[in-house]
């Protein structure tokens, strides 16, 4: 059954030994459980990409010249949610690729800063690709874009401290114990209070076999092609 935002530092409270928060504030112990959550969900959104994944359109105009801004609506962004990482990038019914820099000559257009391929035998060439400027995404060619961009991408989900007391934390069923003891030995560790080693050994333990369970769902590839399934590749 989820636990609660509550529920959850109750528990992370109980294990380090600080029922009445004479150590950690609640609001100290949200971030730093925030911190862990967020780096839990890194590991599964690398062997499993799609164990969530966000349809999501983004209507025209975008931002002059051309770009999508990747934050979140709530920081003056465009997305839904908090992106992890691009999976699909379609515009116009065409679909984007991730600008490979052996793929192009670049060549900088004096007032649309176009990304441009040249090939010999056709002249210029125009190929639709994105590319990543920080928190922006740019859509080579500029200004290409007609109708609206469809987005697919995994992403973390809401921050521990902005749930309110009573949500049910996003967290794969049967995996408290990897949140729990991870946070725990975290906030010994900080606190310098008393050996973090033995609360952290249960932490690694419970998240690896909440990325079994995940692995076991998730049927992926019968051959491996995409880098970011590195346990595909026997790399996990």
């Amino acid at each position: 059954m989820p636990l609660t935002k509550a529920q959850y530092r109750t528990a992370i409270r109980e294990a380090i030994d600080d029922p009445n928060a004479k150590r950690w504030s609640d609001n100290n112990l949200d971030q730093l459980t925030e911190l862990v959550c967020d780096d839990l969900y890194s590991d599964m959104l690398d062997m499993a990409p799609y164990i969530n994944s966000q349809y999501q359109q983004i209507n025209l105009p975008l931002r002059a010249p051309g770009y999508i801004d990747l934050r979140t609506t709530a920081f003056g962004g465009d997305l839904a949610q908090r992106l992890y990482r691009i999976q699909q990038v379609i515009a116009d019914g065409r679909q984007y690729f991730a600008k490979d820099p052996r793929d192009f000559l670049m060549v900088a257009s004096s007032f649309t800063g176009d990304v441009t391929t040249i090939r010999a035998s056709t002249g210029v060439e125009q190929r639709f690709s994105f590319q990543f400027l920080g928190n922006q995404m740019w859509l080579h060619p500029l200004g290409n874009v007609t109708t609206f961009v469809e987005l697919r991408y995994n992403f973390r989900p809401v921050p521990f401290t902005s749930l309110t007391e009573g949500f049910q934390v996003d967290m794969p069923e049967g995996s408290h114990k990897a949140l729990i003891y991870l946070t725990a030995a975290d906030a010994l560790s900080k606190g310098n209070a008393e050996d973090s080693q033995q609360v952290r050994m249960i932490g690694e333990m419970a998240k690896a076999k909440m990325l079994d369970s995940i692995r076991r769902q998730y049927h992926g590839m019968i051959q491996p092609f995409a880098p970011s399934n590195m346990w595909e590749w026997g790399g996990i």
